[in-house]
């Protein structure tokens, strides 16, 4: 009977595991489901694109996954010894009510942790990022540095009005070019449709303000923040550079310069969130963990690059055996947690 309520964590853990992903993942699964109600993907083809999610996982991220079950678990066990196991009172000894109640009190769990493991990872990001981003221009060192300004769309979703996101970025490189700051200028943004184009405009732009076309290089494969770090590394080898965008995407795009070996400040651009940009930002940095630390996601054209494999060296093994450790404790604790092989009290 031990080994079934056993097996009934694990596969609740798995469950949890994968529902713990789906907010930040919600827009992809969202167009994956509505590709497959207007036909324009099959059953197979959704399939094969979901399990591209995890085609690129290697040793490193089979233990990215395990140290997030892990953390997973120990979130859920402080939620529940701290908050949660007030509704242990309830419980009647009725199978069916029971039931419920745990159910209940397993997706408070889930709500809890995923809410304190974006607090956490927007912590962690905010603290190594917030001090390398300047506001005004003398808080970069006086020298010339090759610019890596993020694409955004010229207009507003009403294809009318201009986005106020992209002249403040146009404002930034403008202002860094007329105070001596700026060497070469690399724009990378998205253009997957021939109707739209974002470094061709933000080019476009920068010459009007009196920039030289000649210094500016463009990536057309800029489609996510991830895209433009990597690629303007591995291939147009920039090391040393000043990112322009607004405060809240630079948390991230210098986070991700770090983990791929770019040598980035940043330089902020005009412009504050909305509510809804608020939520989006800050469900955008675990998904940034979580393609980065477990799924080793890679640019839509081109690639990370090749590294090491986890081995049986000393260093891997101590590695290795922390990661192991720290699960069977997360393990331990959560087994208690979730009530399973012990009696509930009730009055």
């Amino acid at each position: 009977m031990k080994g079934l309520k056993f097996l009934l964590f694990l596969f609740i853990l798995v469950l949890l595991v994968v529902l713990f992903l789906i907010p930040f993942y919600y827009s992809d699964i969202t167009t994956l489901l509505s590709d497959l109600n207007n036909g324009r993907k099959t059953i197979s083809s959704v399939w094969d694109e979901t399990r591209g999610y995890f085609s690129n996982m290697d040793s490193w991220n089979v233990l990215g996954l395990l140290f997030l079950a892990a953390t997973i678990l120990v979130i859920h066990s402080i939620v529940d010894h701290f908050i949660l196991h007030k509704l242990d009172r309830f419980y009647s000894g009725k199978f069916f009510l029971d039931g419920l109640l745990w159910m209940g009190k397993r997706q408070l769990s889930l709500l809890f942790t995923t809410l304190l493991f974006i607090f956490m990872a927007n912590l962690f990001v905010d603290f190594y990022s917030n001090i390398r981003i300047a506001s005004k221009i003398d808080d970069l060192e006086k020298r010339k540095y090759t610019v890596l300004l993020l694409g955004t769309s010229k207009l507003l979703q009403d294809g009318v009005h201009e986005n106020m996101y992209y002249t403040s970025r146009i404002d930034a490189v403008k202002e860094l070019y007329d105070e001596g700051y700026v060497a070469r200028i690399l724009i990378s943004g998205d253009n997957s449709s021939p109707n739209y184009n974002e470094p061709i405009d933000m080019m476009r732009s920068l010459v009007k303000r009196g920039i030289p076309k000649s210094i500016i290089k463009l990536d057309f494969a800029g489609f996510r923040t991830l895209d433009s770090i990597v690629r303007s590394k591995r291939y147009f080898g920039l090391h040393d550079v000043v990112i322009v965008s607004q405060g809240f995407h630079l948390q991230r795009a210098l986070f991700l310069s770090w983990y791929f070996g770019v040598d980035a400040r940043g330089y902020e651009a005009k412009g504050d969130m909305n509510w809804a940009m608020f939520v989006r930002e800050h469900l955008a940095v675990p998904k940034m963990i979580l393609d980065i630390a477990v799924l080793n996601t890679q640019p839509e054209y081109g690639s990370t690059g090749v590294r090491r494999q986890i081995n049986f060296g000393q260093r891997d093994l101590v590695f290795i055996a922390f990661i192991l450790i720290y699960l069977g404790i997360a393990v331990y604790l959560s087994y208690d947690a979730f009530n399973f092989g012990k009696k509930i009290k009730t009055n």
